[in-house]
């Protein structure tokens, strides 16, 4: 029968030409053409200058690219609270700008890239650091620091060597990626590592009432796939948490009011930058506040949908109470 069905679609085949074939001559994508459909110059000229037009409108309607400001190392104090103008609490976690400055500038001219090695937390002892890492502060006429990290760039926002930078650098209201090392856990089972269930409470089941059960198949595929979900290590690996807001920012001690948890624990050194995924209307000061800021700062921000704590704050009666009273006058 599979013989006889084979010659048949081969005759049709024959009898349709060489250039029959299932389904549309055309894929609906631009410039994509069937396998099979052979183009002819005119069309070919068509599906080009079709492309080219709506490359040229999407390059007319994208914004250009944002300028990509340095970083900064914070500390991370720990977890406090503000409120909003609806009078709700939100969590936040206190980040402390301490000794930020420009050590050296890569450029790519020389290094191939352009980016910033920012220097934070001054050494207290001096004579503990080595003549290299020593040698490079003396050049760069900055302090020895304690910490040292390279943010990528782009050409318009370039700093001086030893230029520094504080908590001004951004903008309350503004969001930000904030990257540091999360809380080790040690080995962890698979319930708190990865949220599995666990075997039942009862019904049989002895001393297994926290294990992670069966890992896969018998003779096929014989093995345990690669990547499969078990026990093992938990935390203390690098995390970054996108898109937090910063709600408040105190500029006498530099320190970010950042929404929600921040990875790393109290006394923990983090990464704070200008967030990829969600852009601000007002975006920071470019290359950075102290160049770009002309005349005093106040000594705190705040961003629009926070309640300050020297606001009015206003107090809404309860209705029932209120009824009462105008009962008892009457």
């Amino acid at each position: 029968m599979a013989c006889v069905v084979s010659v048949c679609t081969q005759s049709i085949r024959t009898a349709l030409g060489k250039d029959f074939c299932y389904g549309p001559q055309w894929v609906t994508r631009i410039g994509a053409v069937h396998a099979r459909q052979s183009a002819t110059a005119a069309a070919a000229k068509a599906v080009r200058d079709t492309r080219s037009t709506v490359v040229a409108a999407k390059s007319e309607n994208s914004k250009q690219d944002p300028s990509r400001r340095t970083g900064v190392l914070a500390l991370k104090l720990g977890m406090t609270q503000v409120w909003n103008n609806e009078g709700n609490s939100v969590a936040v976690t206190l980040l402390q700008v301490v000794d930020n400055e420009v050590v050296k500038v890569r450029t790519k001219e020389k290094d191939g890239y352009t980016a910033l090695q920012i220097g934070a937390f001054n050494h207290p002892k001096a004579h503990k650091v080595s003549k290299a890492i020593l040698g490079q502060f003396e050049k760069a006429g900055v302090v020895p620091k304690r910490k040292l990290a390279e943010f990528r760039i782009t050409e318009d926002a370039a700093l001086d060597v030893g230029t520094k930078v504080t908590a001004s650098h951004f903008v309350a209201g503004q969001y930000v990626d904030v990257c540091g090392t999360s809380i080790g856990k040690g080995f962890q089972g698979v319930m708190k590592r990865h949220g599995m269930r666990g075997q039942p409470a009862s019904h049989g089941t002895t001393l297994t009432h926290r294990k992670m059960g069966g890992t896969g198949g018998a003779q096929d595929p014989g093995r345990v796939w690669p990547g499969k979900r078990m026990a093992g290590r938990m935390g203390g690996v690098r995390v970054t948490t996108q898109s937090l807001k910063v709600w408040r920012i105190n500029h006498r001690f530099d320190v970010l009011y950042v929404n929600g948890a921040v990875p790393g624990h109290k006394n923990s050194v983090v990464r704070v930058t200008d967030a990829k995924r969600r852009l601000h209307e007002c975006p920071g000061p470019v290359p950075t506040a102290s160049t770009a800021l002309e005349g005093p700062v106040a000594e705190e921000t705040y961003a629009p949908e926070a309640h300050p704590p020297h606001a009015p704050v206003v107090m809404f009666a309860d209705k029932s109470a209120t009824k009462k009273n105008a009962a008892k006058k009457k």
